[in-house]
């Protein structure tokens, strides 16, 4: 008899990654970067063992554009989980530092655990600054390759989740919600963008049901998979692409010198503005409580009795970029006090 929770579990373990690129060294700086590639690209390293790369190797090459996959699971959010992240860690190590997904992120809190905070996507300095980058992580199995278990492709391109996004939707459209164990060709195929204003040509992915009619297609779904659906081994946000992300995308680890009662150059601190909570005080003048977040994730809780400041606060709505000045205050003990607060 099972026990519930725990003997009941089933997991497919991942036996190798395929990456996107390569990461070459500068001959001036002598810092490594990614280079994309026009086919994929399977090694030995931490992720994939040599075993599972030679047998990679020993169906499709050393340079294909083309294999053929199939998914674990009915469910894109289990075979294709997607998110803004950003790292900070070097010389190998890496550590998650922020997870979001345009509305709420779980940032580090710099003492081991994490801050729920809102997430200002597009308008966050992190990513303003390429520190944050939309993260797909494609999970498959090969289905002519030897071996039992899901490879796996990281993604930031944009036009290559549009298109497996797109080609997901369509494919469970079909079957009424089914793409699992369905034999699909994943390709790299070649994209003009413009992205400065000046055409180039990138290597993105794409998602194919080929050399099938639709009426053989129909027939054959009810009887693709089976009743038990172990489910993927559970992707590992710690894990750090190393051949999308460099020095330059990491944030650097702030440490514990970044709490918020450091004093703060003229221009005051960019953080998020969480919220106010207001009350009368003795005298009957208004008192508020400002909570926002920094950069770093650390909750910042200030108090001000400054009538404009308190006033000015009802503009504000969660999550909003803004700029504050804090000090420790002598009037209220043991309570930083907000000096400023004003849209960022």
């Amino acid at each position: 008899m099972p026990i519930k929770g725990h003997s009941d579990i089933r997991r497919i373990p991942r036996v190798g990654k395929i990456h996107l690129g390569t990461r070459q060294t500068s001959q001036r700086s002598g810092h490594e970067y990614p280079v994309a590639c026009d086919h994929f690209v399977v090694k030995a390293d931490d992720s994939t063992s040599e075993a599972a790369a030679n047998a990679f190797r020993s169906v499709y090459g050393d340079q294909p554009r083309e294999i053929t996959v199939a998914f674990a699971s009915d469910d894109p959010e289990e075979f294709f989980p997607q998110y803004l992240s950003s790292y900070k860690g070097g010389d190998g190590r890496f550590e998650l530092f922020c997870k979001g997904d345009g509305e709420r992120a779980r940032r580090a809190n710099g003492q081991g655990g994490y801050l729920d905070i809102p997430c200002l996507y597009q308008e966050c300095e992190f990513y303003k600054t390429k520190k944050c980058k939309e993260l797909g992580r494609l999970q498959f199995f090969l289905p002519e390759v030897p071996g039992i278990g899901v490879w796996q492709i990281d993604s930031t391109s944009y036009h290559s989740a549009v298109n497996l996004n797109s080609a997901i939707d369509m494919v469970r459209a079909l079957t009424g919600g089914r793409i699992k164990m369905i034999p699909l060709k994943l390709q790299l195929i070649p994209k003009v963008v413009n992205p400065d204003g000046q055409a180039k040509t990138v290597y993105v992915l794409d998602l194919r049901l080929e050399d099938v009619r639709l009426v053989d297609f129909i027939e054959k779904v009810p009887l693709l998979g089976a009743s038990l659906s172990p489910s993927v081994e559970p992707i590992s946000s710690e894990e750090m692409p190393e051949d999308l992300y460099v020095d330059d995308n990491l944030v650097e680890d702030p440490g514990p010198s970044s709490k918020s009662t450091d004093t703060q150059d003229d221009g005051g601190t960019i953080g998020a503005f969480i919220g106010a909570e207001t009350k009368k005080n003795r005298t009957g003048a208004m008192v508020a409580l400002v909570k926002v977040t920094t950069e770093q994730g650390e909750l910042v809780e200030a108090i001000t009795d400054e009538a404009p400041i308190v006033g000015d606060l009802q503009v504000f709505q969660s999550g909003m970029t803004v700029r504050y000045k804090t000090v420790p205050s002598k009037r209220f003990a043991n309570r930083l006090e907000l000096l400023s607060i004003v849209p960022a």
